[in-house]
């Protein structure tokens, strides 16, 4: 695993760990909804779909990276993750100030109970009816009064930062390379 590791660029190390790190927040994401039975709001999917797209992000700029051998390429997988990255600590910042009541949440974020199981007319019922998903402004867990939200906040603006600054640091040794004439 080390051999592995050791044999990536700084970039394609970037990638690997903002795979990792999104992976482990969607499983967490995931065992705490089927474990603790906390039924996510709408903003918590919102920000799920976010580090879906960026392990789909990361996953394709690792593949390119090691296909193509490209410091461009690397560049611009690690560019479009910040982009992935800003997006999620928007929503989070959002949602973060939705459970503060600093905003009002969208209105699919009103709330109306835990989902259970279900049947085809409670199927065909609730496509009729409003959403049945908890409030958004409803903290079920939060740990050092820092909610789900705020640490997703937290870790997606740490990543974000992370890939940002490989993004420009692989840039710059591209025109570097450039400059001194080897090609990318």
């Amino acid at each position: 695993m080390v051999g592995v590791i050791s044999g990536l660029s700084f970039s394609e190390r970037v990638l690997a760990l903002a795979f990792t790190v999104s992976a482990l927040l969607l499983a967490l994401a995931h065992l705490s909804e089927r474990v603790l039975g906390l039924v996510p709001c709408i903003l918590c999917l919102d920000q799920r779909e976010a580090h879906w797209a960026a392990l789909g992000v990361a996953a394709a700029g690792l593949i390119a990276a090691r296909a193509f051998r490209s410091r461009l390429g690397a560049a611009a997988a690690v560019g479009a993750a910040a982009l992935v990255y800003a997006v999620s600590s928007g929503l989070a910042f959002y949602h973060t100030g939705v459970e503060f009541e600093f905003w009002p949440g969208p209105a699919l974020c009103s709330g109306g109970g835990a989902v259970g199981p279900l049947s085809i007319d409670d199927i065909s019922a609730a496509l009729d009816g409003p959403v049945d998903a908890p409030a958004c402004d409803d903290v079920q867990w939060s740990f050092l009064g820092v909610s789900m939200a705020g640490y997703n906040l937290l870790i997606s603006a740490g990543l974000f930062a992370l890939t940002l600054g490989a993004a420009f640091a692989e840039t710059r040794r591209v025109r570097e390379g450039r400059m001194n004439g080897s090609q990318s």
